[in-house]
């Protein structure tokens, strides 16, 4: 058979998350021959969606900012259109011991916010507007003190921390302690204050598979259930000749880009630049999801549902329930309801027993709703490293996207910022650094 033209250089992309799929899909465009070999059934590493009954279903909560700038380039090259980026206008709704209270998704939602005692609010109306005018540039803020000292030493009350930050941003850092460094944490707040956040009309898994058919149609190719066991160098160690998979075959090209989760990654990398991966940041994150299918809605509107009342202990917790349908398929004809509901157990906490702790939450939530008679429960996702933690000093750390090995590339947030937007940029990053230094 004739072999097939090759168009610049020859490059592998290990891993095919949001990075790795960005970053093949950047090298396609300029003109380069690209493969992403991916470990995983299906592209999309942490953002991948099944389908149930003609709902899609995430596998683990997930939603994009607006202003998340290589993320909208990212999604716009996919091809998606932005019709299919469904807003959740609803915001997020405290449930704790103090009652109810809605953060609207919109700017002015902090002013607005009835959770909080006046001085904490106008405390909050002060932070989020130094925030958004700083936006991504906080990320430059790497040392310093933890989000909770941060907030202590401006004058929260343990009110606020404990009844409006810990219930959102432990369950968007999935950090419940506020450990992470504090301009991480005002990049995350800068990002939420932005307007609406968003999930796609097919889940989060959309992403992936169109970006994954846009590689394709580019003349590149994803393969999936293609673990890589080692990367093989040349004598000298100054190359990777090949990534070696797990049933023995050797993968070869020019490039390769690393874009695997962290854990992964310092195992490929540690044989060949101990330096580099002693950098790469293992210090976990983790979450457990279980989703269900509903007979009968639990609730209306496009919002979702953070328990500001988290009690102590180690048994499960439900952190954060969304009804998903509501925003991907609002007003959708019959069909079934999907829940996600996320237990964050980075502190330890187990997920054991997660979905009957649901069935609790609820009945405390919505006492009039019989759960029983209709959630069905469709799955339970763990994801035992769902990004590293970005505590003080740890950012400073970490690895550049060049490695010792001249032609082997560091991709995914393991090198940037624990966001989808820095695993995207990330990529597009390390494709622009291949394209530069090809010959």
């Amino acid at each position: 058979m004739e072999e097939p033209y090759r168009r610049g250089a020859r490059c592998v992309v290990v891993g095919a998350g949001l990075s790795g799929l960005a970053c093949g899909l950047r090298l396609a465009e300029l003109g380069h021959d690209v493969h992403v070999l991916d470990a995983g059934a299906a592209p999309g590493g942490r953002a991948r969606t099944v389908w149930h009954r003609g709902r899609p279903v995430d596998r683990g909560f997930q939603v994009l900012s607006r202003a998340y700038p290589e993320t909208h380039r990212f999604i716009d090259r996919a091809g998606i259109p932005r019709r299919d980026l469904r807003p959740l206008t609803g915001g997020a709704v405290f449930i704790g011991p103090s009652g109810v209270h809605r953060l609207a998704g919109s700017r002015g939602g902090l002013a607005r916010f009835s959770g909080l005692a006046v001085a904490d609010r106008a405390r909050l109306v002060r932070l989020g507007a130094e925030a958004a005018a700083r936006g991504a540039s906080a990320l430059r803020d790497v040392d310093g003190p933890s989000a909770e000292e941060s907030l202590r030493a401006r004058g929260f009350s343990e009110h606020a921390i404990d009844s409006f930050f810990r219930p959102l941003f432990g369950a968007v850092s999935l950090d419940h302690s506020l450990g992470a460094d504090a301009g991480y944490f005002r990049f995350l707040l800068a990002m939420l204050g932005r307007g609406p956040v968003f999930i796609p009309s097919d889940g989060l898994g959309m992403l992936a598979d169109w970006a994954a058919a846009a590689l394709r149609q580019g003349g590149g190719t994803v393969r999936a259930d293609c673990p890589v066991a080692a990367l093989d160098v040349d004598a000298r160690g100054e190359r990777v000749v090949g990534a070696r998979l797990a049933d023995g075959e050797l993968v070869e090209a020019d490039w390769f880009v690393l874009a695997v989760d962290p854990l992964a990654a310092r195992g490929l990398v540690e044989p060949i630049d101990s330096a580099s991966a002693q950098r790469i940041p293992t210090d976990a994150a983790s979450v457990v999801t279980a989703a269900f299918a509903l007979s009968r809605p639990l609730y209306s509107g496009s919002a979702v549902l953070l328990n500001a009342g988290r009690r102590p202990g180690s048994g499960p917790t439900v952190d954060l329930l969304c009804q998903t349908t509501n925003i991907v398929r609002p007003g959708a004809p019959g069909g079934v309801h999907i829940v996600l509901a996320s237990c964050v157990t980075t502190d330890g906490r187990s997920a054991d027993g997660l979905a009957a702790e649901v069935e609790r939450q609820v009945a405390e939530w919505a006492p009039r709703f019989s759960w029983a008679d209709h959630a069905e429960l469709i799955d339970v996702f763990e994801c035992p490293f769902a990004q590293y933690r970005a505590l003080p000093g740890v950012r400073a750390s970490l690895p550049g996207p060049r490695t010792a090995v001249h032609n082997l590339v560091l991709a995914g947030d393991m090198v940037t910022n624990p966001s989808i937007e820095g695993a995207v940029a990330s990529g597009r990053r390390a494709a622009g650094i291949i394209d530069a230094l090809v010959p």
